[in-house]
């Protein structure tokens, strides 16, 4: 899967394979779409030429992440049961690539092969690309009534429209002008003088080639690391966060997302113990559709009352959430996109702080005499800006990936209960206002607590 917040080029020969020319130019085609990877659009997305001017026949490389990542904005999915949903945030891309030899273009080549057969007349026919040439025979062209390779080849080298060399037998024509190659010699008669092989070799090609290196792949909008190097697009187990344990609110959600199979139909499970109350098996049909591709597995930990912890399996892989009943604090489970551009969730168990910063501007007025209720000084563009500073809670330092995943992650969101409706849950935007953290680890720490600050990434004045 191409990681579109990473670097990933595509590497382009300049010497086609197809043709063994050195192109002084090529045109890299890309296309960007949602839906079945069969159906690609008819016009490419994005197209870019690159030059040859120095006839180099090494290669040249294009990057294409910040092309492709454009097209994905991003959006949190959700549902009201434990169930398996689509992501709905990838794309496929397909690149090919066209050379063009305009200008080392070349004529086609037709292959004959002479016989020495007698001719039954007093001429025969030669025709090049459908012009009839008439071949005197018997104190003409031909010394004998007999086609002989040599008499052909220098009779070809007298028109102006042809060119041939001979090697034995066979006789290769070359025309002057481009275009597809035919030569035929007959006699009167009808009946053949030598065979005819049309267009058995290719000295060259004018204008663009046929598409070459055409390659379709699923594009999120991931990262890798800069210590893993351009274009890395491994995914572990088909399984888009670290299989580990995981520490979850009873109250909360939980979200697993996967990598579908394009071949093979999978199966995950979610169960909860030691009673079951989860207890739920999920058939994933295989798919080539982008927005099914990655899937979550949403797990409602409300389903359980008495249950200790659940674990959520998929392709061999086991991820276990460990349920924690919080008494005095109200968590929150934070949704962010991580690091292979999916959604990921952490709940901060602990304590909560709100506080609002103002912004505004004054300008000092006349209007009338402050004893009359009147601002002198008349304050304008007024707004503001709510912060919430959570804490983690105790965690274990294995868990240390995932808040790094969440400080660099470009969508964050916090996941509770609408504070309008009161009915259902909603996604409300944050955006991360802590710059750093510092890693800690139960050798010196003993105990792991992140505190961290975030935004809401909204005003709180409506003003869009």
């Amino acid at each position: 899967m191409i990681k579109s917040n990473s670097p990933y080029y595509i590497t382009t020969p300049l010497v086609s394979v197809a043709s063994g020319l050195t192109c002084q130019n090529y045109k890299l085609s890309v296309s960007v779409w949602d839906g079945l990877k069969s159906s690609p659009p008819a016009t490419a997305t994005y197209t870019t030429t690159k030059n040859n001017p120095t006839a180099s026949t090494g290669s040249d490389r294009i990057n294409i992440a910040r092309i492709v990542n454009d097209y994905i904005d991003f959006a949190p999915q959700k549902t009201t049961t434990t169930s398996v949903i689509n992501g709905n945030n990838q794309r496929w891309v397909k690149t090919s690539v066209i050379y063009n030899n305009d200008f080392v273009a070349q004529p086609q080549i037709t292959v004959l092969t002479v016989t020495n057969k007698a001719l039954s007349s007093d001429n025969a026919f030669l025709t090049l690309n459908g012009v009839l040439h008439t071949v005197p025979i018997n104190g003409g062209i031909f010394t004998s009534a007999s086609a002989n390779a040599e008499e052909i080849k220098n009779y070809i080298n007298t028109l102006t429209t042809h060119t041939a060399t001979r090697l034995e037998t066979i006789v290769t024509i070359t025309a002057v002008q481009n275009g597809l190659q035919s030569a035929t010699l007959i006699d009167v008669s009808g009946v053949a003088a030598m065979t005819v092989n049309v267009l058995t070799t290719q000295a060259g090609s004018t204008g663009p080639e046929a598409p070459q290196y055409a390659t379709t792949s699923l594009m999120s909008l991931g990262y890798s690391y800069g210590n893993e190097g351009e274009n890395v697009t491994t995914i572990e187990n088909n399984t888009l966060i670290a299989t580990q344990d995981y520490k979850v609110n009873r109250e909360g959600v939980f979200v697993v997302p996967i990598l579908v199979s394009e071949t093979l139909q999978t199966t995950a499970t979610v169960i909860s113990y030691p009673n079951n109350e989860i207890n739920q098996s999920f058939t994933i049909p295989l798919t080539t559709d982008s927005s099914n591709l990655v899937k979550y597995i949403w797990v409602i930990c409300t389903e359980t009352t008495t249950d200790s912890y659940i674990e959520v399996v998929f392709n061999g892989q086991t991820t276990t959430l460990l349920i924690q009943d919080e008494p005095k604090y109200t968590p929150i489970d934070i949704f962010f996109q991580n690091k292979e551009g999916a959604e990921q969730v952490l709940t901060f168990f602990k304590e909560q702080n709100n506080s609002l910063s103002i912004t505004s501007s004054e300008f000092e007025s006349d209007r009338g005499q402050p004893s009359l209720g009147n601002h002198q000084f008349v304050r304008y563009n007024v707004q503001g800006r709510t912060e919430l500073t959570l804490n983690s809670g105790f965690v274990d330092q294995d868990m240390n990936e995932a808040f790094t995943q969440m400080l660099l992650s470009e969508r964050i969101w916090s996941y509770s209960t609408n504070i309008f409706s009161k009915i259902s849950s909603i996604f409300i935007p944050l955006s991360i206002k802590s710059k750093e953290l510092s890693y800690k680890t139960q050798l010196n720490e003993r105990l792991i607590n992140y505190e961290i600050k975030f935004d809401y990434s909204y005003n709180e004045i409506n003003n869009i």
